[in-house]
């Protein structure tokens, strides 16, 4: 019996993860394995780690979470916390907070995309495997849009596609600090900066979409922000 999932979740979670061919090793970041939830720290991280280990039983061991503490995880260089790093090869994707609510479904499809492969069309893959600039995106989501994992399922597979792409989705309600600074009115928004910046909370992006906008015009950002970075690197 899960403690987190409905039982008819966990009946669709196991078709899913039946048709997996592969096994992967997510990472997840908590602030303190042995003193979760005091005062001051993540208060979600014991969560995150309840679904880590659920959603390792119900899948039977197809995705597996290697858990580390803040310290531990350093190297990884997370921004914030729980953070869900996926078993890409150059970690470049990566989920801040709880995955619950319109969220759960593009966490889950993602391990789908690592095992079976992205959904994209050939000529959007073509696209995005043509941008030779390295880019950072975040995009700011809520459990409750309906819009969000759209592009969450989008970008997710853009970073598949395209390793050189740093893939941060951040719950806004958790992790308010770059929300505040970018003025998120709604959600998605999403943020494009140099991944020079990666360390900067707030850095001033290359390209904002504050919004819901389909794929073809996202494609379109991505582009444009990379070609923008081309010219100011050129101008150095």
């Amino acid at each position: 019996m899960s403690a987190l999932l409905d039982q008819d979740t966990v009946e669709e979670l196991k078709k899913i993860f039946g048709g997996f061919t592969k096994t992967m090793r997510d990472i997840l970041i908590v602030d303190s394995i042995e003193k979760p939830g005091e005062t001051g720290r993540c208060q979600t991280c014991p969560e995150a780690k309840l679904l880590a280990e659920e959603l390792s039983k119900i899948s039977s061991g197809k995705v597996e979470f290697e858990v580390l503490d803040a310290e531990r995880g350093r190297f990884l260089k997370p921004r914030y916390l729980p953070a869900f790093i996926y078993d890409t090869k150059a970690r470049n994707i990566r989920y801040y907070g709880l995955p619950s609510g319109q969220e759960f479904a593009p966490f889950i499809f993602i391990h789908e995309y690592i095992s079976n492969g992205v959904k994209l069309s050939k000529n959007v893959i073509e696209e995005v495997e043509s941008i030779d600039t390295p880019l950072h995106v975040k995009v700011f989501v809520t459990p409750e849009c309906p819009y969000c994992p759209i592009v969450v399922d989008f970008f997710n597979q853009v970073g598949l596609v395209n390793s050189d792409i740093i893939v941060e989705i951040i719950e806004a309600f958790e992790n308010p600090l770059e929300a505040d600074k970018y003025m998120v009115q709604y959600v998605p928004f999403v943020a494009i900066n140099r991944v020079d910046d990666y360390d900067i909370y707030g850095a001033k992006p290359i390209e904002v979409v504050p919004g819901y906008i389909p794929s073809e015009e996202l494609i379109e950002v991505l582009k444009r922000a990379s070609a923008k970075l081309k010219r100011s690197m050129s101008k150095r």
